[in-house]
């Protein structure tokens, strides 16, 4: 469904972002955990998964406000996919990154499809301007299932990271939302784990928490409630885990003062 949108770029409540870029409202990837839900027009947050707003006229608003805006950090989809199934028809994102490099902005891109691959020449003509995470939340197939119905095989998200790593993107996996008695197995964990310290590739890494949009998807999952006992002993494997496989890992909370301290070492 198109719909005209009133600005390109608004004010991220995210510690490690200015600006939030969302050219969709809504994701075709069905997410049962998402944030989101509660930050989504009523038709889509009560059919999540199906049904997909368009902002049509965001690129003519991004050129404009990309010229006055003040500079700063974009979070491309914050609250949606970048390259869920609407993108291939409409293909936003790759005039967006266009746009927002060209103008001085930096970009951040978070999927969970290998669509963003289709990308790749651009992501590459732009990689001091921007980095691009992969979010997996599972390799166990029937797990991601469940927690992602419509999202891409986690074993091609994997690739696709892989893919952008080779091309010397600065890119990164997103593990989680870690759920408390669902993708919690600390096995399965390892091998992600292991895979990025193969590739050289950083984590962040989060728990599930409660929203009010994501309870009543999240029920038939069985899932625990997260809560502090648990999730530092998951913080602790974690951490073990990195440090055995020389992997950068992050807490999402901590992530902007990781992304701060990195910049600040450019300026010297």
């Amino acid at each position: 469904m198109e719909i005209n949108a009133q600005h390109a770029l608004g004010k991220s409540g995210m510690a490690e972002l200015n600006y939030a870029f969302n050219p969709y409202l809504g994701c075709f990837h069905g997410c049962r955990y998402c944030y989101a839900i509660d930050m989504s027009p009523n038709e889509t947050a009560n059919d999540w998964g199906n049904i997909v707003y368009v902002r049509n006229n965001i690129i003519p608003l991004l050129q404009r406000e990309a010229r006055t805006y003040r500079k700063g950090i974009v979070g491309i989809s914050t609250i949606t996919d970048p390259y869920q199934a609407a993108e291939m028809k409409y293909r936003i994102i790759p005039q967006a990154i266009e746009i927002l490099a060209k103008n001085g902005f930096y970009i951040t891109l978070q999927t969970k499809s290998p669509l963003i691959l289709k990308d790749i020449e651009i992501l590459k003509k732009y990689k001091k301007n921007l980095d691009a995470g992969i979010t997996v939340t599972a390799l166990d197939k029937r797990i991601s299932n469940l927690l992602e119905p419509h999202a891409p095989d986690p074993y091609k998200r994997l690739q696709a990271l892989k893919k952008l790593k080779d091309n010397e993107i600065n890119s990164w996996l997103y593990l989680g939302p870690i759920v408390h008695g669902v993708n919690d197995d600390i096995e399965g964990i390892s091998k992600i784990i292991e895979f990025c310290g193969k590739n050289e590739i950083r984590i962040i890494y989060d728990s599930y928490q409660d929203f009010k949009g994501t309870i009543p998807y999240m029920s038939n999952t069985h899932y625990i409630k997260t809560d502090d006992l648990w999730w530092n002993g998951m913080v602790a494997s974690i951490k073990v885990l990195c440090r055995e496989n020389n992997v950068i890992c992050t807490l999402e909370k901590d992530e902007w003062e990781y992304e701060a301290n990195e910049r600040y070492k450019t300026l010297f």
